[in-house]
């Protein structure tokens, strides 16, 4: 690999809005708003109250009463709400040679069910992973250890197998994509999610578009001749 791009998901390859948790919240039966459990677990973990994999571990616990299965999960990533120009863009970043990926704090069947064939275009994708009975029930989340600050972690994989920081992109959309920027990399908010997207020491550049290939002058134009 010389060239890599990093790819967030929820918001970033798909319409601004889509949430996937919530969504599955709900297809397993319980209430998203004010007050709600799904709401209660996820601001415990942002007040550190116990880890990722906990909050994982909390969150499949309800899933698993609520009978959600894998027809569901994968139901959800086919109905999510498309951004366009994925298919495009995606060709025209591997015919100048990037290596993309996917890292997310998403669901891996998720996005498998949402991106079909143009999952062949990535050379990895790094989210949750959702583990079933022998009924199709959700039996366990195997946490991704890529999700908030894990996502500078990544990059800097990257960058310590060799790979310069110059020729590494990240394209998000949310504050738990902004530990990025601290790792040395350009960076692009696609459809901002976060207050934060003009603050320049966080996002290099900001695109408010429909379409994923309003991306891709920010990136030719500036780095197709690196080596």
């Amino acid at each position: 690999m010389e060239k890599v791009i990093v790819f967030d998901f929820d918001g970033t390859l798909t319409q601004k809005g889509a949430n996937v948790w919530k969504t599955l919240w709900e297809m397993a039966g319980y209430p998203t708003g004010e007050g709600s459990t799904y709401r209660n677990l996820f601001r415990d973990y942002i007040n550190g109250e116990y880890s990722y994999q906990k909050w994982c571990d909390l969150t499949c616990e309800y899933f698993r009463k609520g009978n959600l299965n894998s027809i569901k999960v994968s139901t959800t990533g086919a109905i999510l709400p498309r951004i366009k120009g994925i298919k495009n863009t995606l060709e025209v970043l591997k015919s100048k040679g990037y290596d993309l990926f996917i890292v997310s704090g998403s669901i891996k069947q998720i996005i498998k069910s949402y991106l079909k064939e143009n999952i062949n275009y990535f050379t990895g994708i790094y989210a949750n992973n959702f583990n079933y009975d022998n009924n199709g029930i959700i039996e366990s989340i195997t946490a991704t250890p890529f999700d908030f600050d894990g996502k500078k972690v990544f990059i800097e994989h990257l960058i310590n197998s060799g790979i310069k920081k110059e020729n590494i992109i990240f394209i998000g959309n949310s504050y738990n994509d902004e530990k990025v920027s601290s790792a040395g990399v350009k960076t692009i908010c696609i459809n901002p999610e976060t207050k934060n997207f003009n603050d320049k020491s966080i996002w290099h550049k900001a695109i408010i578009s429909e379409s994923l290939s309003k991306i891709l002058p920010e990136i030719i134009n500036e780095n197709e001749n690196i080596k």
